[in-house]
């Protein structure tokens, strides 16, 4: 950045060796922070770089309508932690998703989704508060799932940045589960495996976590996924019913520990075809067509921004500034 562009540093703003660093601690400052840049011509992501560390709140936690208010800047796995006492968590999420901050879960590629009953993937947040590159508060309402009209949460989930700023999001909760359930399965080959996890799935079955490997031909399983207490049984009678007729066989102790790499989000056909070639994967947000995946399996990384469609690209006329820098 040029001398002459350099934007005057106040209580928001810090130098680091990788260079200026804006860190508003309101969603007040983050809009003074967009009207300082678009002044003097500097673009975010390109030019400056963006910390909403200091945006910590976590407000209006209710365990009635198991809901949560938090600020962008809180990092999931605190979220959860802090949830428990009130016998509410955040749900399912990968290990690299729960170690995000909720900004960055919900502008990144998890897009803010997790996997729900049924087999679906539907946005963690409810409604969000989000600044747009001209300084506007963007606030979406928490309108029934049947409500007419456009979804504004769509310019921000999965956008990098580039169309909103999240500042803050009201959040669905889940009961914190009473069991963590880990139960080992063996399969005849991957496509056995592959085709067990999709129909429990599409059943209602809601693992959190699955860990398989190939050994001597066969497929191992460990499936962990968290219940009360009342639906452990019907949801070991269904999953253990679907290993059946895919003509797998309960087994021992599965190892624990999967393999640990980027997370991807995998097609199941790329999970069978890992596992075919002697490989071993560690599932999560496990969905109909899609999973997040651990190990040597194709798919596109999560650690890593994706390419935008000619579509988003032309959504970027509503920065027609490039205040937030465009593309990535």
């Amino acid at each position: 950045m040029s001398p002459s562009k350099q934007p005057p540093l106040g209580s928001w703003a810090r130098r680091t060796e990788q260079g200026l660093v804006a860190e508003p601690a309101t969603e007040r400052e983050l809009t003074e922070v967009i009207h300082v840049l678009a002044d003097r011509g500097v673009k975010l992501h390109r030019d400056l770089a963006l910390s909403r560390a200091r945006l910590t709140e976590i407000a209006a936690i209710g365990t009635e309508s198991m809901t949560v208010r938090v600020g962008a800047g809180v990092v999931l796995q605190d979220l959860d932690h802090h949830l428990e006492p009130h016998g509410l968590t955040i749900g399912p999420l990968s290990p690299a998703a729960m170690s995000l901050r909720l900004g960055e879960f919900l502008e990144g590629p998890y897009a803010g989704l997790r996997s729900i009953p049924g087999g679906r993937l539907e946005p963690v947040c409810t409604a969000l508060s989000a600044v747009t590159s001209d300084g506007r508060r963007l606030e979406t309402s928490r309108a029934p799932r049947s409500a007419a009209g456009p979804d504004l949460s769509a310019l921000v989930l999965g956008a990098g940045g580039r169309l909103a700023l999240v500042t803050g999001a009201v959040l669905r909760c889940m009961p914190f589960p009473e069991r963590d359930v880990r139960v080992a399965f063996s399969f005849p080959s991957a496509q056995a495996f592959v085709t067990a996890l999709q129909r429990c799935v599409a059943e209602g079955f809601w693992p959190w976590r699955v860990h398989a490997d190939s050994r001597s031909g066969r497929v191992i399983a460990e499936v962990r996924w968290a219940a009360s207490v009342g639906s452990v049984e019907r949801d070991r009678e269904l999953l253990s019913r679907c290993v059946e007729e895919a003509g797998g066989r309960g087994a021992g102790e599965a190892e624990r520990e999967g393999p640990v790499s980027v997370e991807h989000e995998s097609t199941w056909d790329a999970v069978r075809a890992s596992l075919e070639q002697g490989r071993a994967v560690q599932l999560f947000r496990l969905s109909l067509t899609t999973v997040v995946a651990r190990g040597d399996v194709e798919g596109v990384p999560l650690n890593e921004t994706t390419g935008w469609t000619s579509l988003g690209s032309r959504l970027l006329a509503l920065d027609a500034r490039g205040v937030f820098g465009g593309a990535p």
